[in-house]
């Protein structure tokens, strides 16, 4: 029998599956993905709050894609981006370490300007000067502290001249950056001074723009998340 992998359905998954879908991985494995945050008991966890949050940053991406821009999504996780940002006619790419939700967004999203690749952030492996557009949303704070300025300058490296870079990041709720205290995903949470000073780093201070963003979580906790655009001069 072949072996069966779950995925989605419940808060702790600690991804977004918008639908349900069932196939199977090349290797042979069955998966099943069941949509995120169906009912499960748990009481005020607000569903639409948390699809609203997350297709919104990926909207903010979209403000800086125009037509034949090349845009890279990493990590892209379920893929819902591609679908998202189609309509702005770039040509998409999404990278995410979990081949079983990397097959399921190439099962859901893949088109003729869409792919979807393997990629590791702690590994980022990009190529020199390759896209217009990087957004990493959801994606610093979960690796380890000495992994995020080596991501940082790979991101620097694959863009083209003039490239931007959107980038988030959630604040330690004690205000130092250390472990996430209320997320068990988060490896590393960046206070405000150390995001910024990461990212000028490596863009020139002048070309990174901050947003501060404090919200509800779909868990009714109030969270700041702090919002990056860096652009990289030409």
């Amino acid at each position: 029998m072949a072996e069966v992998i779950h995925l989605g359905g419940s808060i702790s998954c600690g991804r977004l599956y918008l639908d349900d879908l069932d196939f199977d991985m090349p290797g042979g494995q069955h998966v099943s993905v069941k949509k995120t945050f169906k009912p499960d008991g748990r009481p005020g966890h607000d569903t639409a709050n948390l699809i609203a949050r997350h297709r919104g940053r990926y909207h903010l991406l979209g403000l800086f894609c125009r037509p034949g821009m090349k845009v890279l999504d990493f990590p892209c996780g379920s893929g819902y981006a591609a679908q998202l940002l189609e309509a702005q006619g770039i040509i998409y790419e999404g990278r995410d370490f979990d081949e079983p939700t990397l097959e399921y967004a190439r099962h859901m999203y893949s088109g003729p300007k869409s792919r979807f690749n393997f990629g590791d952030l702690t590994k980022p492996e990009l190529a020199t000067g390759n896209y217009d557009l990087i957004g990493c949303l959801e994606g610093i704070e979960h690796i380890n502290q000495g992994f995020q300025l080596p991501a940082i300058e790979a991101f620097w490296q694959a863009l083209k001249p003039g490239g931007i870079l959107v980038i988030s990041s959630p604040e330690n709720s004690s205000g130092e950056s250390s472990p996430g205290r209320d997320n068990q995903w988060h490896e590393w949470e960046l206070n405000k001074n150390d995001f910024m000073v990461l990212l000028a780093s490596v863009f020139e201070a002048k070309n990174v723009e901050l947003i501060t963003l404090r919200e509800v979580l779909h868990t009714g906790v109030m969270s700041t998340c702090f919002y990056a655009v860096c652009r990289k001069s030409i």
